[in-house]
Parts: structure tokens; C-alpha cells; sequence
């Protein structure tokens, strides 16, 4: 096992680098000066200068070459800033040792990005955790149920209202909880709270999760060994809990897992919506100011943590199945 966990390691690397490059491409491939304008769109020219000499927008994009070091003067001597260095003195390896030693940067307000995210996961978990764990739970009650009930009109009556709930657009579960929670029954503020965004996020998850996992359960209960378990007397409820749901494990614990990236990347919408100032919000906020050096973090957090998503599903197939055996 350990010998697999070192191999899926090693194989991220090539991905992560891959995710580096098409994001420095994306956002490095302009005009220093006009990034500099974003951050001081009133500055004068020498001051835009010295912003990007600053932050190193002036170096080389890959590669600290020799014919680069030697544009850097009129006199064509080689500059002594890129000449002592090496040739990975460039934006893109910086910024991927930048990456590894978790120096983020700096925001467009000079406040470091470590410091940012480091404040706002709390907000973010407080939503996200107990929707996910609210979700799972009721989403596998209920499949159970329908799946025991199959074919029966509680079966097609939740269904139907689970297909209805799945072609609900997440702002139209905002603006309707929002109207009947906050205007009609005035149960809770409109503004800064948390019981609305995690009601919603439970609500816009849970249709999608009861069809795939009655979907699991059923396809399990046509197996070969359900078949025996029932013909040697045992009841119904022992074959659905001890038995189907225990192999049904893995394909849920696939969606569950996968899902866990997103407890601390946090719901751009909901946060934005009702003002909760989490890792969405941050989010949002850097795209609208094109705050690009917390876009990046964001991104190359996003995928960090997808990868590791990734190898916690494959680990956890060992502990739902002890026969899984990665080689």
C-alpha cells in the first residue's frame, strides 16, 4: 500500500506541474505594464515601472537565458541581476518555488494571501461542513428507503420530486429561501447568517445524491449473494443494511470523498449572496478587482486539493473493502 500511496504522489507531479504552467500562461502572458495598472490604474509611468521590477514581472517568463540577460542593456553588457543567477531565475520556476515554500504573495491591498486564507476558512467550513454531512445523511436514509420500497408510489413519488430538485438552478434555491425564510416568515436575517446557505446547500445536493445512490443500492440488490441471503431466511432490513449498503460503499464513498475539496474551497455563490466573508467570497472578489496573484493561489489551491481528494478515495477503498489491493 505504501508503495502505491509513493506512486500516486509521483504521478501528480507531472499534473501539477501541468496545472502551473497553463495558469502562468493565462495570466503572465500580458504586458507587465498593464498588470501594473490594475494595481494603480492612476500611477504614473516610472511608478508602474518600479511596481514590476517589484514583483519580478520584469525577469524572464520560463528560462534566465543569456540573450535575455543581454537585452537588459543598451550596451549590450549582461545585466548582473540575471547574469549571478541561474537559468530557472524566471517568473514561472519562482513562482512554482514560491508554491511549494506556501509564500503566496501579496493581495491588491498589500495584505499577504496566507493571512487571508488562514481567516477565512472558518467562515467557509462553518457552511460547508455540516451541509455535507447533512447531505450525506439524509441522501443515504432516504435511498435506503426508496430503494427497500422499490417500485412502490413512495418509490416514484421521490423520485420524481428528487429529478424536480436536481433541475433547480442554485440562485433560484437562494432567491425562494431567502423570500420565504426572510421576508414571509421572518425567521432569520436576510444578511450574515449561516442557517439559509446551509438549508440551500443541502437542499441543491440532495436530489442529485438520492438518485445516484438509489441507483447503487438497486443495482446491488440484483446481485448473486442478495439472492442467497434471502433464501436462507434473513430479513429483508438485515439484507438491505448489513449487506447492500456495506457493498455499496465504494461508489459512495467515491462521490463523498471527492467531495471533500470543496468544504474548504467554499460556495461562491452562497457566501457572496449572504455576506459570508469565506474562501467563495475571496473568490469572487479577486476575479471582479482581477486581483490575479488570488485568483492563482486559488486555482493552484483548488487543484492541490482535488489531487489530494483523489488519493483519499482510492485509500478509502481499502478500509470499506479489505479485498482491494493496490499494487
Amino acid at each position: 500500500m505504501s508503495i502505491y500511496i509513493l506512486r500516486r504522489l509521483l504521478y501528480t507531479i507531472p499534473i501539477w506541474f501541468g496545472v502551473m504552467m497553463i495558469t502562468f500562461l493565462l495570466f503572465n502572458m500580458r504586458d507587465p505594464i498593464s498588470i501594473a495598472k490594475v494595481h494603480m490604474p492612476q500611477a504614473p509611468l516610472p511608478t508602474l515601472q518600479g511596481w514590476v521590477r517589484a514583483n519580478h514581472f520584469h525577469i524572464p517568463l520560463f528560462l534566465n537565458l543569456p540573450s535575455d540577460a543581454e537585452t537588459e542593456q543598451a550596451d549590450g553588457r549582461v545585466h548582473p541581476e540575471f547574469a549571478e543567477k541561474s537559468i530557472f531565475y524566471s517568473q514561472f520556476f519562482l513562482g512554482m518555488r514560491d508554491m511549494i515554500t506556501f509564500q503566496l504573495g501579496h493581495d491588491k491591498n498589500m495584505k499577504p494571501i496566507s493571512e487571508s486564507l488562514a481567516e477565512r476558512i472558518g467562515p467557509s467550513l462553518s457552511i460547508m461542513l455540516p451541509s455535507f454531512v447533512l447531505s450525506i445523511l439524509i441522501s443515504v436514509v432516504v435511498s435506503m428507503f426508496v430503494a427497500y420500497y422499490r417500485e412502490s408510489a413512495a418509490d416514484v413519488s421521490i423520485v420524481f420530486i428528487t429529478v424536480m430538485m436536481m433541475s433547480i438552478a442554485l440562485p433560484v434555491y437562494i432567491l425562494a429561501a431567502n423570500f420565504v425564510f426572510g421576508k414571509i416568515l421572518k425567521l432569520v436575517p436576510i444578511y450574515n447568517h449561516i442557517f439559509l446557505p446551509v438549508l440551500i446547500a443541502v437542499f441543491s445536493s440532495v436530489g442529485g445524491n438520492i438518485r445516484f445512490y438509489r441507483t447503487v443500492f438497486l443495482e446491488q440488490m440484483e446481485q448473486d449473494y442478495v439472492r442467497t441471503a434471502r433464501a436462507k431466511g434473513i430479513s429483508e432490513a438485515d439484507v438491505l443494511f448489513k449487506h447492500v449498503l456495506r457493498n455499496s460503499l465504494i461508489p459512495i464513498l467515491t462521490s463523498v470523498v471527492m467531495a471533500l475539496p470543496f468544504l474548504i474551497t467554499g460556495s461562491l455563490l452562497l457566501e457572496q449572496f449572504f455576506g459570508i466573508p469565506g474562501m467563495g467570497d475571496m473568490m469572487y472578489t479577486a476575479v471582479v478587482s482581477q486581483d490575479f496573484q488570488v485568483i492563482k493561489v486559488m486555482v493552484y489551491l483548488g487543484s492541490f486539493l482535488y489531487m489530494l481528494g483523489s488519493l483519499l478515495t482510492d485509500i478509502s477503498y481499502t478500509i470499506a473493502d479489505p479485498r482491494v489491493v493496490f499494487k
